[in-house]
């Protein structure tokens, strides 16, 4: 962060002008300031990766057995060309190669995007019944948020990057499986992350006291009113309490912050804007999950702007028919891989309370809506970064594909279009993820499925491979 200003409180919690004699404040958790918290960043691109440019195959190791290689012994050059730009972090790294969006193929109600943006963040099946895609339960960075956010800041941040023809993927569910609203330029979210401790207070406490005559006049009333409508205005007032909270927290913070930033269009320049913004939100511990899905990248910004200007139908589509346009997605995953690094390199020099880095105590998943771009669901290469506490990282991990569901791919690779096995189901990365997190549950989204030939596959369980 090159330009910064210094937040100060408004002094809403000093004695005599303080919100907390408010009776519909609830009791606001007190942040312990020499333990650094634990933090997720989910992080989604469009169109998936191009297998064969990722991945890694030395020589000696086959399709068929199980096998993992130390990252932190390689060179960059030892890498594929999409990992080589994540080298300095390889040690924090786990690449995983042999997870499938497997269930997104038994979900075949809907077009292939969106039910894979949604098994991939899930876990679930889509909803197609409305006018928008929705899910049948809570996206990943929801599940966490609910149950590690603080009662008096943001639960979460919803970021996304709209540069190019088409714009970011929602990946952000409610536990309603309602679709959340993404803050798709710098400004919008540093107005919904600093905003508030520029405001007025006086004003801030007049809103407060609004709320509270209400609650009181409510409490004088309440006897009078049936279960259900006394549970409905609980609910109401809550929700109301929690939102107060918000504000409140948020008003008070005193923390180092970017400048607010102007009209921005070029794409790498939105990444780094929202770099140096998620580098706040998690060192002002203004939120402790964040979200970040990147739309299409303009084919200038990767060098194929000769071939198309649309990534979608004049790249992603072809990555099996034309040797060039394959080439091309693989430097699109590479400049992806370049931005993801700088983001690394943010979180990685950014003290944190605890004398480690912001990226010490983060961790961070690298997914994407499909397998590639050609609409498969085979070969999802998600990549994760820290979470040490719980992640053996520094790892390239291979896991054959051995589960009883088919997928779709080229005839030119399967005479029949569909394969007898896939990967690992992705589920087994969100159980991961959210156990990594301090959850216990055990399952994310769906718990089993049966593949075509009825064969029943369980979700359950976090992946071994990947857990101490």
């Amino acid at each position: 962060m090159n330009r910064r200003h210094f937040l100060r409180g408004l002094g809403l919690t000093s004695a005599g002008v303080g919100l907390g004699a408010l009776g519909l404040r609830s009791p606001l958790a007190r942040a312990d300031e020499t333990t650094a918290p634990r933090r997720l960043l989910v992080i989604s691109h469009s169109h998936g990766w191009p297998y064969d440019g990722w991945r890694l195959r030395p020589q000696g190791l086959d399709e068929d057995t199980p096998w993992e290689l130390d990252l932190t012994t390689l060179t960059p050059e030892a890498l594929s060309q999409p990992l080589a730009p994540l080298h300095a972090h390889r040690s924090r790294m786990v690449a995983l190669d042999g997870l499938s969006l497997a269930t997104a193929e038994l979900d075949a109600e809907g077009n292939r995007h969106d039910t894979g943006w949604v098994h991939a963040w899930t876990g679930n099946n889509a909803d197609f019944s409305g006018t928008s895609t929705s899910a049948q339960s809570a996206s990943i960075d929801q599940i966490v948020a609910a149950a590690i956010a603080r009662p008096d800041r943001l639960p979460s941040l919803e970021l996304a990057i709209d540069g190019g023809p088409e714009p970011a993927r929602p990946i952000n569910y409610a536990s309603t499986g309602v679709e959340l609203p993404q803050l798709n330029t710098p400004d919008l979210a540093w107005q919904r992350m600093f905003g508030p401790s520029l405001g007025d207070a006086s004003l801030a406490m007049r809103q407060r006291a609004v709320l509270d005559f209400a609650h009181g006049e409510y409490s004088a009333v309440q006897r009078g009113l049936s279960r259900a409508a006394r549970s409905r205005l609980d609910a109401h007032f809550g929700l109301l309490a929690q939102l107060g909270d918000r504000i409140e927290g948020l008003a008070s913070l005193t923390c180092e912050a970017p400048d607010p930033f102007g009209p921005l269009t070029v794409y790498d320049a939105q990444f780094d804007a929202f770099t140096d913004l998620i580098t706040a939100a998690f060192s002002c511990d203004i939120t402790r999950v964040v979200s970040l899905s990147l739309g299409e990248m303009p084919t200038a910004d990767f060098g194929a702007d000769a071939i198309t200007d649309d990534v979608h139908k004049g790249l992603a589509h072809e990555i099996y028919n034309d040797p060039a346009k394959h080439a091309a997605m693989v430097d699109f995953l590479t400049h992806h891989a370049q931005q993801v690094a700088r983001l690394l390199d943010a979180l990685a020099a950014q003290p944190d309370v605890d004398g480690r880095s912001v990226l010490d105590n983060t961790l961070v998943v690298w997914g994407s809506e499909l397998a590639n771009g050609w609409h498969g669901y085979k070969d999802y290469c998600a990549t994760t970064f820290g979470g040490d506490w719980a992640f053996r990282t520094g790892r390239y991990v291979r896991m054959p594909h051995e589960t009883p569901i088919g997928v779709l791919v080229p005839r030119t690779d399967n005479g029949g279009g569909y394969t007898t096995v896939s990967g690992r189901p992705h589920q087994h990365l969100l159980v991961s993820v959210a156990q990594a997190m301090g959850l216990t549950l055990d399952h994310v989204g769906l718990e089993a499925v049966q593949g075509q030939s009825g064969t029943r596959v369980s979700l359950k369980g976090a992946l071994p491979e990947l857990m101490i």
